[in-house]
């Protein structure tokens, strides 16, 4: 009996030191990966669009070494859209969202804590209701009775209801199809809709397959109203997640920083940076330029902006997106732009 408890006693210490040796091995490999994740963390991970309005200043400052200059890692990914920037925030996936004030607005209205630290461009003039080809407007009230492609909610819309109010065109009697973009581009050309109220690229494709521009956002081409107008301000905006605000606002001031020597660069060499946009999101230079000459790429938190904000909320409550317009204050902070310059802030918070 002896011998054989000596033996088992003996497996037992083996087996005990084996399992010891696996743990530890664990540990060890546990706690280089963790060492790896740490590194990553250093890189600020920036979520855009595969689009030149909303992601134009970010693609740039990358490209042109503006973050490297300000000492940060940013790893930039371009997405079809903004729809994943609410979960993307939440997770931690993200430090960086581009994307509209729209949805800026439903980040906020759904309870998602991002802070928006610069307006980037404004997009109100690539906004634009686009006639079918033969179609002949004496005056604005000729578009009461007219069927006009739009996707139910889109904010374009908002450029047609200030149009009719300056007007005097009864929006009631305008006759809205519930199109996606690209079904009105084939509606527009079937001639199944009189009008269709899109946004670039879908106004470049339009206009080349004989579609004429009746007004945008911001220019008016109709026979009654010539010239510019102020009918939608639809901007483009860089939020950070209230966690990266909070525990590195150094950083988010020098990624602003970067963004502010891209917007300088891209009006200062338009087709130098429309050609670098293009390549980076696979268009051709050409739609790059005409989308881009017509953007106001801007950092001014002026008027326009924040009461675009306003408008935008208002909007997005009258068509049930969201159940209450959030303050502009509560998802936004001016003190991260003004350490970069303050003459950017035209209007108080």
């Amino acid at each position: 009996m002896k011998p054989f408890m000596k033996h088992k006693s003996l497996i037992l210490a083996i087996i005990l030191l084996l399992v010891i040796s696996v743990f530890t091995a664990g540990c060890a490999s546990s706690n280089k990966s963790g060492n790896s994740s740490s590194k990553n963390s250093n890189v600020i991970q920036a979520y855009g669009e595969l689009d030149p309005q909303v992601s134009g200043q970010q693609i740039i400052a990358q490209e042109k070494g503006y973050f490297k200059e300000e000492g940060l890692k940013v790893k930039n990914h371009l997405m079809a859209g903004p729809d994943q920037n609410a979960s993307l925030i939440s997770s931690g996936s993200a430090q960086v969202i581009f994307g509209s004030i729209y949805n800026n607005i439903s980040v906020a209205a759904n309870g998602v804590h991002a802070k928006l630290i610069a307006p980037l461009a404004n997009a109100g003039n690539t906004q634009s209701i686009v006639a079918r080809k033969g179609l002949k407007i004496k005056s604005a009230k000729d578009l009461e009775n007219l069927k006009i492609g739009a996707t139910t909610g889109s904010g374009v819309i908002i450029a047609i209801q200030s149009m009719c109010k300056e007007l005097g065109v009864d929006y009631s009697k305008i006759k809205f199809v519930n199109l996606q973009a690209a079904d009105q581009l084939t509606a527009l050309e079937k001639g199944n809709v009189d009008a269709i109220a899109v946004w670039e690229p879908w106004v470049g494709k339009a206009v080349a397959a004989g579609g004429k521009i009746l007004f945008t956002g911001k220019k008016s081409y109709l026979p009654d109203k010539q010239g510019d107008v102020n009918w939608l301000n639809f901007y483009m905006t860089a939020a950070v997640s209230a966690q990266f605000y909070k525990q590195h606002p150094d950083q988010a001031v020098k990624f602003l920083r970067a963004l502010k020597k891209a917007t300088a660069f891209i009006n200062e060499h338009p087709d130098e940076a429309a050609e670098i946009v293009a390549k980076k999101i696979k268009i051709s230079t050409s739609d790059a330029q005409r989308i881009m000459a017509k953007n106001n790429y801007s950092m001014a938190w002026n008027k326009d902006f924040t009461d675009s904000a306003s408008v935008m909320g208002n909007f997005m409550k009258a068509n049930k997106n969201i159940k209450k317009v959030p303050a502009l204050s509560s998802y936004s902070t001016t003190s991260l732009l003004k350490k970069i310059d303050s003459k950017l802030i035209e209007v108080n918070e």
